[in-house]
Formats: structure tokens, sequence, C-alpha cells
């Protein structure tokens, strides 16, 4: 058997030349780079198993070699080992949300860094062998431009419409992979928060059927619930991409819609996800600054991430009455977007939903705001 191919990037020669050594003597083949426009270069014409990537560069810092390398579908898949003197839980925290599969920090024992080195191309042969479960469900990523425009609510009431409306007699699912700050489950009336938690604490490669359903609870709609994390992010057990992706896919293997409350940004488990969602959600405010914002991440969508149009749905929320009022045309030229949605305004409404603990689509079936959810809970389903 060939042995494995490992790409040492760093700028510094000496550190190079130490860490190749140590896994030459593990018996892995090495290919070096010191910049990282030659580890992009590399990643291709060298083909490597794994990369070691250190942060600190001059041309390209390591986050930005991890995220390109991420977002090409030539190596959107290779296992990357952020090795570096950078100690800070920011800095790991920002390696991981950059698509790193391990952070390690410098000075390193050589056996410590081989066993790292092991255990990350085993689970990357884990995967490519097991393959993924078949996905039968329709994704929907539900995903906000900024926080306080109404992505969690829009998820919450959507997901409650299509289980007692064009889903029914299905299996629907709500899930809250945002990194923090979950409250659907508390929109919901749940008692139960933080359910996600107990599956990101677990290595990825235990993540089984099994386990992930454990984790799930039923509302009195009829939709199943994977609830978020309450405390804020930074203290909230970080999302790392191949979670993200692992879990998604045993939730579209159990029913028959998902909807995920994604949260706010396109950091790299947001990124891996929405490329397997059917479609994008995004909430837009009728705001001035929200309105620049939603088209920028429209822009992203479309552009880096690379969804086709049709696969990203902008849905105008209006929060409360205003003396000026956006018009659907007005906000669809701001946005070069049509727009999938308007929810109007209901305040009285959305607050007595929030205290009771109860969706705004069963606390008033029949006001015309619980009718607009429907609507664009039918159209997720024609579309």
């Amino acid at each position: 058997m060939a042995s494995k191919k490992i790409l040492v990037v760093d700028d510094e020669l000496e550190s190079v030349k130490l860490v190749g050594l140590m896994l030459q003597r593990q018996g892995y083949e090495i290919a070096a780079a010191q910049t990282g426009a030659q580890a992009l270069e590399k990643a291709l014409s060298e083909n490597p198993d794994l990369v070691i990537l250190d942060i600190m560069m001059p041309d390209m810092d390591g986050y930005e070699v991890c995220r390109r390398l991420r977002a090409s579908p030539d190596t959107a898949d290779l296992p990357i080992i952020m090795f570096t003197a950078k100690t800070q839980v920011d800095e790991k925290v920002a390696g991981f949300q950059a698509g790193a599969d391990d952070y390690l920090t410098k000075p390193i024992h050589p056996d410590e860094l081989a066993s790292h080195v092991e255990a990350v191309l085993l689970r990357s042969a884990r995967r490519q062998t097991e393959g993924p479960p078949p996905v039968s469900a329709r994704i929907f990523g539900f995903l906000g431009s900024k926080g306080g425009v109404g992505t969690t609510t829009l998820a919450v009431n959507t997901a409650v419409a299509l289980a007692q409306g064009p889903a029914q007699g299905k299996k629907v699912l709500l899930a809250e992979l945002r990194p923090g700050l979950a409250t659907a489950a508390m929109q919901l009336g749940l008692r139960r928060h933080g359910a996600l938690a107990h599956l990101l604490d677990q290595p990825v490669e235990q993540l089984d059927a099994r386990t992930v359903e454990a984790q799930l609870d039923e509302h009195s709609s009829g939709v199943l619930v994977l609830s978020g994390q309450v405390e804020p992010p930074g203290v909230a057990t970080l999302i790392l991409p191949s979670h993200a992706e692992t879990i998604v896919r045993h939730l579209g293997a159990m029913v028959d819609y998902v909807l995920l409350d994604l949260g706010v940004g396109l950091d790299e488990p947001n990124r891996r996800v929405l490329l397997g969602c059917y479609q994008a959600v995004v909430p837009v405010e009728p705001q001035r600054v929200a309105l620049a914002l939603a088209q920028a991440l429209l822009g992203e969508l479309t552009g880096s991430l690379k969804l086709a149009r049709h696969r990203v749905k902008a849905v105008l929320i209006n929060k409360a009455p205003a003396a000026t009022t956006f018009t659907k045309e007005t906000v669809e030229g701001v946005l070069q977007h049509d727009l999938a949605g308007v929810i109007t305004p209901a305040p009285d409404l959305a607050f007595q939903a929030a205290e009771r603990g109860v969706p705004m689509v069963m606390v008033q079936p029949t006001s015309l705001v619980a009718q607009q959810f429907r609507t664009f809970a039918e159209y997720l389903v024609d579309a």
C-alpha cells in the first residue's frame, strides 16, 4: 500500500523541515509549501491526503487558505490540521469555523502529532468508505443577514404550518444549528433545550442515526425538534463543519422535510450545510441597513457559494407598523431578487405567542399573519 502524502504549509523553513522529518519517520510522504498561494497550488498538483497548515503567513493566512480549500470542489473534503503557535480560544474557534478538522499548537511531541494525523486520516477514510446515509428529505436552510430579523420565528411558524397543512401525514423536523442564542424550543414551549450540545460533544464518527434520533423532541403540532443551545456564542459548544454535515445527513434520512435555523452568517458549517439544502431562505427586514445586509448575503449565496437563484428565497418580514413602508416592488428592486413571501406586522400576536410559548400560527390560526405563514409553507412544498 502506498504511503499517505501530507502537505506541510509553513512560512518558516525550519518548521517545515522539523514537521516533515517527524512525519517521514512515521512513514509518510511529504510535500511542502511556504506561502498560502503555494499551498493552494500544491493542494491540487500534489494531491495530498492531508494538509498541515500554519496560520501566520505573510501573503495569505491559514484561515483564508483553509476557506479557499473548502470552497473548491476539488479540495472541499481534504483533511486539514491547523498547526500553529496561536493558542487563544478565539483563534482555535476561528480555525474550526474556517473548516479545519483539527487544531494543534506548537510545540508538540512527535508521538502526539502522529496520533492526531492518524486519527484525522482514519476519520476521512471512514467517511469515504461508509458514505453518507441516504437523504430523502427536502432540506431548507433559514439564514439571517443580521440578528433580530425574525429568522427563528419564520422557521418555527413555517415548520408548524407545514406539519398541519401541506405536509400533514408526513414527518417535519426543525433543527437549531445556530451557534448559541437558540430560542426555537422556547417559542414552541418545549421543556428541553440544548439537545444539540449532546451531539456536538461526541466524536463525529460515533454519530449514528440512533444517537441523533435520541435527541429529538416532538411538539404537539407533530413537528420533531432538535433544540439548540441558549448560551451565547463563545460559551456554547462549537459547531464543527463535520458535525454539522453529519447531523444534517442523519436528519435528512429520517423525515420528509427538514427546516434548519442556521442563525446569522456564512461560517464554514453553514456553507457546508447550505450546499446540501434544497433551498436557502433569507428573511428580510424593510429597513435601509437591513436591506443592504440582506443584499450582500444574497449576493454571497448566489456568488461565492454558487447556489442557483431559484434555490435562494427571500421573505419580507414586517415586525411592526411604520410611518414609511417599503412596497414589495421596492424591496425587490433594492435586493435585485424576487420575494417568495411577505409577512405583515402583528406585534401584539407576536408578543402573545412569545409569552405563551406557542407559535403564532397556533395562537390565532385564522389571523392574516397565520395565513401568510401557511401560504409560504405551501410555496415551499410546491417550489
